[in-house]
């Protein structure tokens, strides 16, 4: 069991054997506030490993700003959800104030979403989103009550619009905005993948043509220099385009039989005994047979 599950099940086991409410409450929280800390750490590890999978450049350190100044810097899909999130968090605070409840602990910094969101960081705003969720109820638990667990955006806007207090207002309207722009960094995140998986493939692609050009042009420049009655460029085109869907068996063919990729020239076979006997097909197949053998021990 890793030490985020294990902080997870303490947090989840029964309060009742607790000495008291309040120490049970400190417990959670100090168990709550661990595990905070723990996921903090592994959305940094989680961003550093997607920067160096997908090969992006270090981002620039903004060292001594601000959180609205980390804000500005956040391209256009984190600041939206930012500016969401914030929006939030500032209506339950208001909501706690006014109705003389708790403030929970809220744990995103604009830093957190630097330099680009990843998917642990949902989980995250999850935990502060429940966090004012459980605030709206307390000051609210007879409008809250009315709320369907599985409310769509339309009728949560819907309740918004119909409540008289602003605060519960905008903390509704955020809550939806925050799903809204978690959705589109997502579909941004899954696009980063997308784009480098593409360019890797094509890439890897163009590498390879580029090698497989390279070791034809090798066999092409080796049966030309021993002079074989052959067209070298026609037989090696043939021979690659065939080994691309069928390796060994073309690969079988073209050292036993070469000739199935481009025939056997007998007029460029040179006559013997000082031209006076022509050569004949049987000194094509020796050719083809010998052109073979050279192939197979060849080592381009």
């Amino acid at each position: 069991m890793s030490e985020s599950d294990d902080i997870i099940s303490k947090l989840t086991n029964d309060t009742n054997s607790a000495p008291s409410s309040q120490n049970a409450d400190d417990e959670f929280s100090a168990l709550l506030d661990q595990f905070i800390q723990n996921e903090l750490s592994n959305i940094e590890e989680e961003k550093e490993n997607t920067r160096v999978m997908l090969e992006e450049p270090e981002p620039q350190p903004i060292d001594d700003a601000t959180d609205e100044e980390v804000a500005d810097s956040l391209d256009i899909s984190e600041q939206k959800l930012y500016t969401a999130y914030r929006n939030y968090v500032d209506a339950i605070v208001n909501i706690a104030e006014a109705h003389k409840i708790s403030t929970p602990k809220f744990h995103i910094k604009a830093q957190v979403l630097y330099p680009k969101y990843t998917p642990g960081l949902g989980n995250l705003i999850s935990i502060d989103v429940l966090q004012g969720w459980d605030v709206m109820f307390s000051a609210f638990p007879d409008d809250i009550i009315k709320i369907q667990p599985h409310a769509s955006d339309e009728e949560l806007l819907d309740f918004a619009e119909q409540h008289t207090d602003e605060n519960l207002q905008m903390a509704v309207v955020s809550y939806v905005e925050i799903l809204f722009e978690i959705e589109g960094c997502e579909i941004a995140y899954e696009k980063r993948l997308l784009e480098y998986e593409h360019n890797k493939i094509e890439q890897e692609i163009i590498e390879e043509h580029r090698r497989r050009a390279e070791r034809a042009r090798r066999y092409i420049d080796a049966i030309e220099r021993k002079q074989f009655p052959v067209n070298a460029e026609r037989l090696i085109t043939n021979y690659f385009k065939v080994a691309s869907k069928d390796p060994e068996g073309s690969f079988e063919a073209v050292t036993t039989n070469p000739a199935i990729f481009a025939p056997i020239e007998v007029d460029k076979i040179k006559p013997k005994f000082f031209g006076l006997i022509k050569p004949s097909p049987r000194a094509g197949m020796m050719f083809n047979y010998k052109l073979g053998k050279f192939i197979k021990k060849l080592k381009a």
